[in-house]
């Protein structure tokens, strides 16, 4: 009887012992999925702080067509808009870059034709393209560019890319309006130039002596 007892009282102890254990490794596996949680919660914090901060500071490289209404002439740009410095910028035109004007060799400008070591921040490249007009007359000459600029810089050090598309015919209109402004001007001016060769025709004639 004494035995039995005993044996029971040790039973429940092995099962109290046992139920610990489950409940004790229960415990630990959901502390561990919590520190993971939270490792985890930490990592995507930091690397959205990285990509904020990267995104406040990185250079931004962009390429754009430049038309003064007062020139007839228009530019190639290639800017760097962000805050640090752009590295083995690279870039490139597809269809290539091409101009009417004569003697211009365009596709081997130094800052097409090889890789810009550094662009700072704020600093442009520009150089002449071409009349605009000749462009838009043009039956042969491309309008529309695709441009691929790859470059380096800023906190992460993976290789940036950017692709523009560069639309002459968006300076039709402006084109347009600019000549018939300069056509609308000429044809005032020659008006008043006649109003005042009349003016001093008949002031002329009404001074003259009897």
């Amino acid at each position: 009887m004494k035995a039995s007892v005993l044996e029971i009282i040790m039973f429940v102890i092995q099962l109290l012992s046992l139920v610990a254990l489950v409940m004790y490794v229960i415990k630990t596996a959901e502390m561990a999925e919590g520190t993971r949680q939270s490792a985890q919660a930490m990592d995507r914090s930091v690397a959205e702080m990285v990509e904020d901060r990267d995104q406040q500071i990185a250079p931004y490289v962009v390429a754009f067509f430049d038309h003064q209404t007062d020139s007839p002439i228009f530019d190639l740009v290639i800017k760097n808009t962000g805050r640090t410095a752009a590295r083995d910028v690279e870039i490139v035109f597809s269809p290539p870059l091409q101009t009417s004007l004569k003697n211009y060799d365009i596709e081997n400008l130094a800052f097409i034709h090889q890789i810009i070591p550094t662009l700072p921040p704020e600093y442009e490249i520009r150089a002449a393209v071409d009349v605009i007009e000749n462009v838009l007359k043009s039956e042969t000459l491309p309008r529309q560019y695709r441009v691929k600029i790859t470059y380096t810089g800023g906190i992460k050090p993976n290789q940036r890319e950017a692709e523009y598309i560069l639309d002459l015919n968006i300076f039709k209109g402006i084109l347009e309006t600019h000549t018939r402004s300069m056509t609308d001007l000429t044809k005032a001016v020659e008006k008043i130039s006649d109003k005042i060769e009349e003016l001093t025709k008949s002031t002329n004639e009404s001074i003259r002596p009897f």
